[in-house]
């Protein structure tokens, strides 16, 4: 197998291609890629448990604190300890990220679909099913079961 073929590899070469596409156009907002999804995954859900948006982020609770902790510098979130159980903490948008909401949320959109405009619904189908089987394999390592890949058709020799 040559060097150019490693799966590992061309994955991380287009991770790092649409990252650095991200990172251009929140610039502006002073964000990083990874504090964007942290705010888009609030978007979606507001006050989580920092273990569930941990999970919702694939992070580890140490490297989100450090996101959280800088998020909350810069006033666009904070902790607040949950109302029926003190010792959990659950993070909350301010009211700054409240007044980007909309601003964030279109860029979301168009950077999203700039990616998947180039490719064709099959593309896509097939795209997210072997992003998905990837992202949820075991390949020996402890890991959540995996309940989503049962429901997919069966590999085509095509892929």
């Amino acid at each position: 197998m040559l060097f150019k073929d490693c799966l590992c590899f061309l994955v991380g070469k287009v991770s790092r291609k649409m990252s650095r596409i991200t990172r251009d156009r929140l610039a502006s907002y002073g964000l990083t890629p990874t504090q964007f999804f942290l705010l888009t995954a609030l978007y979606e859900e507001d006050g989580l448990l920092i273990s569930a948006l941990a999970r919702k982020v694939a992070l580890d609770r140490a490297t989100l604190t450090g996101l959280l902790d800088r998020l909350e510098r810069d006033g666009l979130t904070e902790r607040r300890a949950d109302s029926e159980d003190r010792r959990a903490i659950r993070v909350h948008l301010t009211e700054r990220a409240e007044e980007l909401r909309e601003e964030l949320t279109e860029l979301y959109h168009d950077n999203n679909g700039m990616f998947l405009s180039l490719l064709s619904r099959e593309e896509n189908e097939v795209f997210e099913r072997v992003v998905n089987k990837l992202e949820t394999a075991d390949f020996g390592m402890k890991q959540a079961p995996v309940e989503e890949l049962t429901s997919y058709p069966k590999r085509e020799k095509a892929l």
